[in-house]
């Protein structure tokens, strides 16, 4: 949780505008908007007979997934807040037609969420579609991005993956035989817990271990090549991104909940006595949305929770507006790809919003999307460009492009007046 102490002297609503924006500028929008835009891309792919036998070939899995919808309504999974940040979206899309959908959507998304004692504010960001390990490395490099723009330094990404159904079902396998070896050393307090929430007891026997961790049972040890492989590309699009982070190989999060990527974004505190500061929290939610919705919606999502006191929901719920994308970025091949969030993060500190569709791997598929939002100009970035440190920018109206230095994109749109 963010609490109060953590931050400078803003009010909520001022938070929330500041993380709208940083938001906005990495390809997130509000759900309203997300909706309306597209409603208008599928009507517009009607009229095309080429797209007409595609959509016709989705409807049934639409149906399937409001009808599971429905049906689990009522029933109750055992998520943290940024899990339910992402069924929450994921209900919205699929109750407004939205699923399944041929491109990403990106959903940033806020509520307030009361208890006992306070009131908490949740400000959450889910990527929709993307089953690539860039989707995971987006989330992170933008809340990141806001983090900084809040003032909040000295702050670590904490990163580990538990893989896909096999591999967590190894590790459980033998966190079980673990415990059952080693039960009468256990305290009494975790032999409870385990019963209920094996990863629990897991977190809980970490945290109070004084010695030979070695022995525990490590889930990224269990990891099949693919999701070694998935993990790694993460951490490359990070190191690039130059987002500091380290593998902890005990962050297992909820059961249910997370597969594959799971983070947490740590305030690293200046004394070693207090206790850790999580900033913000969220992973791979595959299993659980297929487990929900019973359809392969791949969903990466994180939340920041934060501890505010008399907060305004008509003010919060007001800020719905974000800015029309001044350009949209086109990536082509894998170098240029890892260099994305980069190019990306040069536009954002210029307070320029961009578009992408960074899980695409085709030219023609990101071109028609650069012309459906009608941004102006569009950057490009392939193989040479990305070992030469160069953009391609290109008119979008007079198809006129320039070979532009990446230190030098920002002046140069500024000199085009975007």
């Amino acid at each position: 949780m963010i609490h109060t102490k953590t931050l400078s002297k803003s009010n909520p609503t001022d938070l929330l505008k500041r993380a709208i924006g940083i938001a906005s500028c990495y390809g997130f929008d509000n759900i309203d908007k997300v909706i309306t835009q597209e409603k208008k891309w599928t009507s517009d792919m009607k009229e095309k007979s080429d797209k007409e036998e595609l959509l016709n070939t989705k409807k049934a899995p639409v149906q399937n997934v409001r009808q599971k919808c429905i049906k689990q309504s009522t029933k109750t999974c055992n998520t943290d807040s940024a899990g339910d940040e992402a069924l929450c979206a994921l209900k919205t899309a699929i109750d407004n037609g939205l699923l399944p959908c041929e491109h990403p959507l990106l959903i940033h998304q806020s509520n307030v969420v009361n208890n006992l004692k306070e009131k908490k504010l949740h400000f959450g960001l889910v990527a929709v579609g993307m089953k690539k390990s860039i989707a995971e490395a987006l989330i992170i490099k933008t809340a990141t991005a806001i983090l900084e723009d809040m003032g909040i330094d000295n702050i670590q990404v904490c990163i580990n993956s538990i893989g896909d159904k096999d591999s967590s079902s190894k590790f459980v396998t033998e966190l079980n035989s673990y415990f059952r070896k080693n039960i009468n050393s256990v305290p009494s307090q975790i032999r409870q817990t385990i019963k209920k929430d094996i990863f629990k007891a897991y977190d809980q026997l970490h945290r109070g271990y004084s010695s030979g961790e070695e022995e525990i049972p490590q889930p990224i040890k269990f990891l099949s090549d693919s999701n070694r492989k998935h993990l790694s590309e993460v951490l490359e699009y990070m190191e690039t991104g130059d987002v500091p982070y380290e593998i902890d190989n005990f962050l297992v999060g909820s059961n249910e909940c997370y597969s594959q990527t799971l983070f947490e974004i740590r305030h690293m505190q200046e004394s070693e006595a207090e206790d850790i500061s999580v900033l913000a929290k969220g992973g791979r939610c595959d299993e659980l949305v297929k487990r929900m919705f019973n359809v392969d919606i791949p969903t990466v999502s994180l939340v920041f929770e934060f501890e505010k006191k008399n907060i305004k929901e008509k003010e919060l719920f007001a800020l719905k507006r974000t800015r029309k994308p001044k350009v949209y970025f086109i990536q082509l091949g894998p170098e240029a790809k890892r260099r994305s969030l980069p190019i990306i993060d040069i536009l954002r500190k210029s307070n320029i919003h961009t578009q992408h569709s960074l899980d695409s791997d085709k030219l023609a598929d990101q071109l028609s999307f650069a012309q459906y939002f009608k941004v102006p100009y569009a950057i490009i970035m392939g193989h040479r460009e990305a070992l030469d440190g160069t953009v391609i920018v290109r008119d979008m109206n007079t198809q006129f492009q320039h070979t532009v230095l990446t230190d030098d994109l920002p002046q140069y749109l500024k000199d085009m007046h975007v």
